[in-house]
């Protein structure tokens, strides 16, 4: 059987006690680096950025040119 860790929650994390405050700090960390990572990828699938992080695409899309007659509904 594999060796699972429980996910540390707000509710249940206790914050006085430093192992489990640095268990929690790591374990949000983690998911805040997947996030990135997911949205590095989607940004580059888009051909928005390079491998370094570079934006490619320097302009703005015709309808947010500040000669467009687009307005916003409202």
């Amino acid at each position: 059987m594999a060796d699972e860790t429980k996910e540390i929650t707000w509710d249940g994390v206790d914050l006085q006690d430093r192992d489990e405050r640095a268990n929690f700090t790591e374990q949000e960390l983690e998911k805040a680096r997947a996030r990135r990572r997911k949205v590095v990828a989607d940004l580059q699938r888009q051909g928005l950025i390079d491998p370094e992080g570079r934006r490619l695409k320097k302009g703005m899309p015709p309808d947010m040119q500040p000669s467009s007659k687009c307005t916003l509904p409202g």
